[in-house]
């Protein structure tokens, strides 16, 4: 199952006008409950959290410009050092001057580490010296075209570890896509666990229902019988009486519906009123109809299952961040490469053309080290803490594969035998059925009796309520088998993927 922040749906969804009746199968309120469930939008939005710091960390190779102006302006007074060093302006008591100092240029940070630069600077100086010493000019002009490289040696080289953080904000995004996955499945699984309890309340209170008819057109028969003198007066006491269990049973279910009804509103965001009804129709299955779904190895399940993947991608987290750690402990080596071009002069555009042909080229290499005295302690405890986390999510592997393999077993069995106790009460209904029938013609031929046909109505309903019962175990039970195997949501037509916006 693809996954990322976003929900596609491939079959359409009922009209979520929450003030209008809706008739929902578990596909359609699936894609229902997807669209508008609290918890699945919370994860959602938190997808798109990390998504924007993960596209934030790509632009680690981003260019910058930079421009710095600085202007300048002193009256002092000149030191007697500084009138000996050019007697032409010994005599010149007071320096009267202005600056102008202006870079612009652009820093890069490559994959191998480095980062590099490349600026312009220009420089220009006007005073009351200058003219002694440059007539007939009152200004000079320096400029000068910098190249400088810095590449580390060992410390922080490589593009592994340049792009640590930017690894590890792709890990996260995808760890949130994972769980926007897990929490879409649980959401789901405990959708339809509400769904079916809905079933379940609203198949008996129309059970309950059919029941109470069915002993009031019984009250009707029994009482034309005693008028005509056929029964005693006491098979209408006693009928009346299982009238009024009856009702009290509707009363039951009516209350049991409404709770279930409620939840499922909750769970879909709607807002629960008279108006807001939902109804469910899922026929009951002939014996032998339900059938035991296809199970995949349980390695390609363990692959489906999002908590797997959630620890797998914690552990290249771990495993990246060890390998930061473990590169901080080596010393800090770096490689200096400067290349400038300069040029001076009276006039700015000479000075400007001197540096931009390179015609006077000044060039530096060297070499930087630095290492702690202590030995890095703390860079070596902190790569000691990143292995023990490492160990962890490693840990963390091991313990969700036996879990899951241990899981999905019991969600195998479990299924199994809810299948096979739904087809005995498919076929425990058909033999109260007969039974019925066989005591309604003994009754209606004057040899049958009335206490033993209300007995076998009373056994065919708690039969009915039995396979109702079976029947939502057995539909959760095969929810739970393919949440287990991470199948969920694919086989109700849902695809969480990277592109579609929202079900449609």
């Amino acid at each position: 199952m693809a996954v990322s922040e976003r929900l596609d749906t491939t079959e359409p969804t009922q009209p979520n006008n929450p003030r209008s009746p809706a008739t929902l199968t578990p596909p359609s309120f699936l894609h229902l409950l997807i669209e508008r469930n609290v918890d699945v939008q919370f994860s959602k939005l938190g997808s798109d959290v990390n998504r924007h710091l993960s596209e934030g960390e790509a632009s680690l190779y981003e260019t910058t410009f930079f421009m710095g102006l600085r202007n300048e302006r002193r009256n002092r007074q000149r030191t007697p050092d500084e009138r000996l060093q050019n007697l032409t302006t010994a005599n010149t008591s007071l320096l009267d001057e202005s600056v102008k100092n202006n870079e612009l240029g652009i820093r890069n940070k490559l994959p191998s580490g480095a980062e590099v630069s490349l600026s312009y600077k220009a420089v220009g100086k006007a005073n009351n010296l200058i003219p002694q010493t440059s007539p007939p000019y009152d200004t000079e002009y320096n400029s000068s075209l910098n190249l400088l490289l810095k590449q580390p040696l060992l410390r922080n080289a490589g593009r592994s570890t340049t792009e640590t953080d930017r690894r590890i904000a792709e890990l996260e995004y995808q760890v949130s896509l994972q769980q926007l996955a897990q929490q879409t499945s649980k959401t789901s699984m405990d959708g339809l666990t509400l769904y079916w309890q809905l079933f379940r309340a609203q198949e008996t209170r129309q059970l309950r229902t059919q029941a109470l008819a069915h002993t009031q057109d019984l009250l009707k028969d029994t009482q034309a019988r005693v008028n005509a003198g056929k029964l005693a007066s006491t098979a209408v006491l006693e009928l009346q009486g299982t009238l009024l269990s009856r009702k009290a049973e509707l009363s039951r279910s009516q209350q049991a519906y409404y709770e279930a009804h409620s939840k499922v509103l909750s769970t879909l965001n709607f807002a629960s009123d008279n108006s807001a009804t939902i109804a469910l129709k899922v026929p009951l299955s002939e014996p032998g109809a339900l059938r035991l779904p296809a199970s995949p190895p349980s390695e390609a399940a363990l692959q489906l299952w999002a908590p797997y993947q959630i620890a797998q991608l914690k552990q290249q987290q771990a495993q990246t961040r060890f390998n930061f750690a473990q590169n901080q402990t080596k010393p800090m080596v770096d490689l200096i490469l400067g290349y400038s071009s300069t040029g001076y002069s009276n006039l700015p555009q000479d000075a400007r053309s001197y540096a931009a042909h390179g015609s006077y080229p000044d060039w530096y290499m060297g070499i930087n080290f630095e290492i702690p005295l202590g030995g890095n302690q703390k860079a070596k405890n902190q790569m000691l803490a990143q292995r023990t986390r490492l160990q962890q999510a490693e840990l963390e592997i091991e313990a969700i594969r036996i879990a899951f393999t241990n899981d999905l077993l019991v969600r195998k069995t479990d299924l199994q035998n809810a299948l096979h106790i739904t087809d005995l009460s498919l076929k425990e209904i058909d033999l109260r059925k007969t039974l019925v029938d066989n005591e309604q013609r003994r009754i209606d031929l004057g040899t049958g009796s009335l206490g033993t046909l209300t007995q076998k109505r009373a056994d065919l309903v708690e039969a009915q309520q039995r396979l109702i019962e079976n029947r939502v175990r057995y539909e959760i039970a095969l929810a739970a088998w393919q949440y287990a195997q991470g199948t969920l949501l694919s086989d109700h037509g849902i695809v969480v993927t990277r592109d579609a916006a929202s079900p449609t």
